[in-house]
């Protein structure tokens, strides 16, 4: 994935996912890179001819579902530090893709929506932010999330505008986990 920098900000954003992503693929707690080059001999040999290497080369057998899990969500955080990192600290990306990721698809998109943002936000009251959720899970009419409130940075944001952008993050996040589950 070749993206071009916009901003300093951007080009943390891009190595502070990068480094994420390399962490997560070495050191995942379920041990989830399996691949192991020592253990074909044709990898071997089309590394030495200079090849390039394909996802179907890496031979990950039974637990490519955990690994392409893991590669989906660093692709999903990716994605929110180069929509919002220029907004949004990079921490709290993080917390809602993670967040996003281990919502329950079965609860309704609201549910999903305060899911993700109730534990980050803890000085809301649920019943509150199922009111400011309710127009992005049911009618999808809302406002595009930067129109929500601008670009100021997080910071300077008041607390029911850090409240909707992070219900309107939480909502991509759980598009792009959707999407990326049914591909």
């Amino acid at each position: 994935m070749v993206l071009s920098p916009r901003s300093s900000a951007w080009s943390a954003s891009q190595t502070q996912a990068e480094l994420d992503l390399l962490e997560t693929v070495l050191f995942g707690d379920d041990v989830t890179y399996p691949w192991n080059p020592g253990e074909c001999e044709a990898l071997n040999e089309a590394v030495a001819l200079g090849e390039p290497l394909k996802v179907d080369d890496l031979n990950l057998g039974d637990r490519s579902p955990v690994f392409f899990e893991q590669l989906d969500s660093c692709m999903v955080y990716a994605s929110l530090c180069e929509r919002f990192g220029s907004q949004v600290p990079t921490s709290i990306l993080k917390r809602l893709c993670d967040l996003a990721k281990q919502t329950c698809p079965d609860q309704s998109l609201l549910n999903q929506l305060v899911g993700c943002v109730g534990d980050l936000l803890p000085q809301w009251a649920t019943e509150d932010l199922q009111v400011l959720a309710r127009p992005l899970a049911y009618t999808m009419r809302g406002q595009p999330p930067n129109e929500l409130v601008g670009d100021r940075p997080w910071d300077e944001l008041s607390s029911l505008e850090q409240a909707r952008l992070s219900l309107a993050i939480a909502q991509v996040a759980l598009q792009e986990l959707t999407v990326d589950s049914n591909s």
